[in-house]
């Protein structure tokens, strides 16, 4: 009796083990029939057969080529064997090389049990090949096409959705629950947290996703998924009404600008770097990177150091130690804005920029105008209906026109929120007096756009944008002979952390 295995497999999630079942038993039948001892078995379990990426089947493969008791490979028809004609004939080729022979308990096959040719066969096999791919291609496309018209609908095409959403008769709503911790997260990163300070807050308050706590990759997926802003993206098409927004499209792109800015690298293995990405050597103009380099008696040393200087030995700037030095900067920033004068200045000057900003609602205007048209573009073609004037070009200017009605309101919602939440005087004094010696990080982000060194002296350039005489009234010396419009200041501190 010749040896055999048998291989099985179901690829659609809906079909179940009895699939299997039933295919063991017809191939089994087939073996008892057929004089053939049943060796192993091997089954794919909701695995496509579109390509020969399946586990037991890959392993199949690999048995073949080992010194095995068995010859046949038994299937229950071509199609559990693949549905691509390319990678079958390749695959029953390695069979063939290793002296293995494809056999189908239902169908004629090229070749017999015996090995010899089956002339029949061998038109028909490419027949149920073909009809195999057929079908999956087949298949394939009127499933893109079932979803590209739901999509149209604004309906839910299956998969799993993100935190913060369910779905109901295929439409995707809101899970309020979920949903305010994405805004936590966004607005905790937005404000200057760390992923991982914000992972181990929702990790000591219980929170989960989906029953397992809340990893670093989680909350940067979360971070980085624009479907919280209602855009979703497939094959190249953008659709803005399959995911309800959960958080404002100018949060997500703050967050992204964050994102970017923090993957040049301000942290290292195990050591923060507060200054990195700020400090330029005042020598050479070059950036000053952190650094860190270990003693004769094996102690660990920061520091920053001149790129030109580790990279070319052409610069002369002295490396500054990391702690005292970042201790040095936070401390005069915290002296020069801890000011209650100072402060009140501040906040005044803000207050002002932000009502004469919140005072021109031209953008609120022109979103209002642009529904008005939209809505007057409608009633038109409802009265060309009502004359019974409608055909596939009427229908598809109401869907465009519909859509770009929903993308109004949306934009003038936001624009109305933020006239709602007006900032007071109150809210940025309480910030620019928030412990910022307990948020360092945080304060050199939102503070400091850079910071010249020399070696005996430095210049930190604040985000400031001075417009005129009265748009600063503290009084700060703007960079001599610079044309930047940042604010600056200039410190001679102690030599020592300065030069070394």
């Amino acid at each position: 009796m010749k040896g055999a295995v048998i291989y099985a497999r179901y690829s659609c999630e809906k079909q179940n083990d009895q699939s299997i079942e039933s295919q063991l038993r017809v191939c089994r039948d087939f073996a008892e029939k057929n004089g053939l001892t049943i060796i192993d078995t091997y089954a794919d379990r909701a695995t496509t057969g579109t390509n020969d990426n399946r586990a037991e089947f890959q392993r199949m493969l690999a048995d073949a080529e080992k010194p095995v008791l068995w010859d046949i490979v038994l299937v229950y028809a071509i199609d559990r064997f693949g549905r691509n004609s390319i990678e079958i004939a390749l695959n029953k080729q390695k069979l063939k090389k290793n002296h293995k022979t494809l056999i189908s308990a239902t169908q004629r096959t090229s070749e017999n049990i015996d090995g010899t040719k089956n002339l029949d066969g061998i038109l028909l096999e490419n027949v149920y090949i073909g009809l195999a791919e057929y079908y999956s291609a087949e298949l394939s496309q009127k499933i893109r096409r079932g979803n590209l018209e739901n999509r149209k609908k604004g309906l839910y095409t299956g998969g799993i959705l993100p935190m913060g959403y369910r779905a109901v008769n295929k439409k995707v709503v809101i899970e309020e629950d979920e949903a305010k911790v994405v805004r936590f997260i966004y607005e905790q990163y937005a404000a200057g947290q760390i992923v991982r300070d914000i992972t181990e807050r929702l990790q000591a308050q219980g929170i989960s996703f989906h029953g397992k706590p809340f990893l670093l990759n989680t909350v940067y997926h979360i971070l980085r998924l624009e479907k919280y802003t209602g855009i979703c993206r497939y094959g190249g098409t953008v659709y803005t009404d399959i995911f309800p927004a959960i958080i404002p499209k100018a949060l997500y792109d703050k967050v992204q600008e964050m994102l970017r800015y923090n993957k040049k690298g301000s942290r290292s293995v195990v050591t923060e770097y507060l200054l990195r990405q700020k400090l330029v050597c005042g020598l050479c103009g070059t950036n000053m990177q952190g650094e860190a380099g270990t003693s004769r008696n094996g102690t660990v040393m920061h520091y920053y150091k001149c790129m030109r200087r580790k990279r070319e030995g052409t610069c002369t700037k002295s490396i500054l130690p990391k702690e005292k030095f970042e201790q040095f900067v936070i401390g005069i920033v915290c002296q020069l804005f801890g000011d209650k004068a100072t402060t009140e200045k501040i906040a005044d000057e803000i207050m002002r920029i932000h009502e004469r900003r919140m005072s021109d609602q031209s953008v609120l205007q022109l979103l209002e105008r642009d529904r008005e048209e939209v809505t007057r573009s409608l009633a038109n073609i409802m009265k060309a209906i009502e004359r019974g004037i409608f055909n596939e070009t009427t229908k598809a200017r109401m869907d465009e026109l519909e859509q770009r009605r929903s993308e109004i309101d949306d934009k003038i919602a936001i624009e109305q929120c933020k006239h709602q939440n007006r900032l007071t005087k109150d809210k940025v004094i309480s910030y620019l007096t928030d412990p910022l010696r307990q948020a360092p990080r945080r304060l050199i982000r939102a503070l400091i756009e850079k910071i010249i060194v020399f070696d005996d002296k430095i210049q930190i350039f604040f985000k400031y944008t001075k417009t005129s005489p009265e748009d600063n009234p503290w009084g700060m010396p703007a960079y001599p002979g610079s044309d930047s419009s940042n604010m600056v200041e200039l410190f001679r501190p102690n030599p020592n952390l300065i030069r070394r």
